[in-house]
């Protein structure tokens, strides 16, 4: 007889954390999250484009990372470790129209990202990978 309380107990609050679960995720806006990433021209090397957006009407954001790892590693670092990144900045667009940044390989070991002039608050930039062996110039355009 005593067990019937418990389970009770414990099936409502199941039954609570469940509703709280759904009621939630009902109002937390989910963050989109686009991968890109462009060879090196020997195929060693690439530089992967993360592009994080959310928040829908309340609080938009949106963040443009771009990082220079080997070919063989998945795109999804690009995500996860930070330290491959050279280029951390909020989305934006250059006078053009044309999205920003943009990523351009001259030479195997030569990146040049081309930035929207407008994004240098809180932008991030490293010269070098953290291989150091590939050169990063920047480009700020209007």
């Amino acid at each position: 007889m005593k067990a019937k309380p418990f389970i009770v107990g414990f099936l409502v609050v199941v039954a609570a954390i469940a509703a709280f679960s759904i009621y939630l995720s009902s109002i937390v806006d989910r963050t989109e999250k686009t991968i890109a990433a462009v060879l090196s021209p020997d195929k060693k090397m690439k530089a992967v484009k993360l592009s994080l957006s959310g928040g829908g009407g309340r609080s938009p954001f949106c963040l443009d990372s771009i990082s220079v790892m080997l070919s063989a590693y998945p795109d999804e670092f690009a995500e996860s470790r930070k330290e491959y990144e050279v280029y951390s900045a909020p989305c934006a667009r250059s006078a053009n129209g044309e999205p920003s940044p943009k990523i351009e390989w001259h030479t195997a070991t030569a990146l040049q990202i081309t930035y929207a002039a407008g994004v240098m608050k809180m932008l991030k930039m490293k010269e070098t990978d953290v291989t150091k062996s590939v050169h990063v110039t920047f480009v700020a355009r209007e």
